[in-house]
């Protein structure tokens, strides 16, 4: 299910499947059937509706100081990461049959997507801005740019986070009491393993040099 944006500006409200996640993780009740069910979630291929005025740095800076990555010109705040998506990953757009000026807004909606990813930590999203990256970077695919390796981050990141949600403020011994009758822990331990990782770093990590 996707998310749907509001009449107020840069706000996203989830419909009700959407809703039901958040306030179940917002608790920290996590289980195995809540974690795939938004995984499909982010699999979904939707029609997107992101746009400039949900990346502050987009609403912000889009007319001001610029600066040439490859072919396009990036707001001067953007084009560190810019640069390093195209150091890591060459020109992401070689794939795409649109011109410059086509595929320009979805190039910086998927550059300002990664930024956030650099800027944030895992207690600073939710499945909202989750799904919001998701957006930005299933249009790049749908343009045929060479961003797979950004989904595939994001489910990394998705499943840190509900790691994240479960593991918050509990001690190890109540998190032992997380384990079901089959001493299998009730939230998919991948889950864990990948909070772990991301634990005090950007979303970033692993993705760009």
């Amino acid at each position: 299910m996707k998310a749907a944006k509001s009449n107020t500006k840069n706000t996203i409200i989830m419909e009700e499947g959407d809703a039901n996640i958040s306030s179940a993780s917002k608790h920290g009740k996590v289980d195995d059937e809540c974690v795939e069910s938004f995984m499909e979630q982010l699999k979904a291929k939707v029609k997107s509706e992101v746009d400039y005025s949900d990346f502050q740095i987009l609403e912000e800076d889009l007319r001001k100081d610029l600066r040439m990555v490859g072919r396009f010109s990036v707001p001067l705040r953007l084009a560190p990461i810019a640069n390093r998506i195209k150091d890591g990953f060459d020109d992401i757009t070689s794939g795409s049959s649109q011109s410059d000026c086509a595929a320009k807004p979805t190039y910086l909606l998927f550059c300002a997507a990664i930024k956030e990813m650099d800027d944030l930590k895992l207690d600073q999203v939710n499945e909202t801005k989750l799904l919001l990256w998701r957006d930005a970077i299933n249009n790049a695919l749908n343009l045929q740019f060479n961003v797979d390796f950004a989904i595939k981050h994001l489910f990394k990141i998705a499943r840190a986070y509900f790691g994240f949600k479960v593991k918050e403020g509990k001690s190890g011994e109540e998190m032992l009491k997380l384990k079901n009758v089959d001493g299998n822990m009730e939230v998919p331990e991948a889950c864990l393993r990948e909070a772990e990782y991301f634990s005090g770093k950007p979303l970033s990590t692993g993705l760009l040099r």
